[in-house]
């Protein structure tokens, strides 16, 4: 039997998803359940990012807050998700061990849940999500928005 991976892709979610040819036996394909392992085992060898905010309290519509993605001193492309969705990306180089994300939280929709992730480019691979940070707006400022 031949075993054929002529190319793959990594999903958004990390996986590294084979393209082309997989394998055939007769008439029987085989299963990809052994593979999907590799491809979930190799997120476990980057080390998760870790996610601080500042401030981490009192933000108000019109302050400006600072989220640092702390990763290993790799070459890396970083992003940045709120409640689920890429918000922001850039790449960090290898001397340094954050990734500074800074905005003027400008609408409600800024507040929300926050998570960063990186990738490598040799080999290949993305890390797994950082725990969620919270961004929490307080202030008088709120209400009147609300209002308007």
């Amino acid at each position: 039997h031949q075993w054929r991976w002529p190319s793959s892709w990594v999903s958004d979610n990390g996986d590294v998803v084979p393209r082309g040819l997989v394998a055939l036996c007769g008439t029987r394909t085989v299963s990809l359940a052994g593979w999907w392992l590799v491809a979930a085992s190799r997120a476990q060898q980057l080390p998760p990012p870790s996610l601080s905010l500042h401030p981490s309290q009192g933000v108000s519509l019109g302050d400006t807050v600072t989220l640092r993605c702390h990763l290993p001193r790799v070459r890396a492309y970083v992003q940045l998700w709120l409640n689920g969705t890429l918000r922001s990306d850039k790449e960090k180089d290898k001397e340094q061990d954050t990734a500074e994300f800074s905005f003027a939280v400008t609408k409600l929709e800024d507040a929300g849940t926050y998570q960063c992730r990186y990738q490598v480019s040799e080999p290949l691979w993305t890390s797994n999500k950082s725990e969620p940070v919270e961004l929490v707006l307080t202030g008088e400022s709120i209400g009147a928005q609300w209002v308007a």
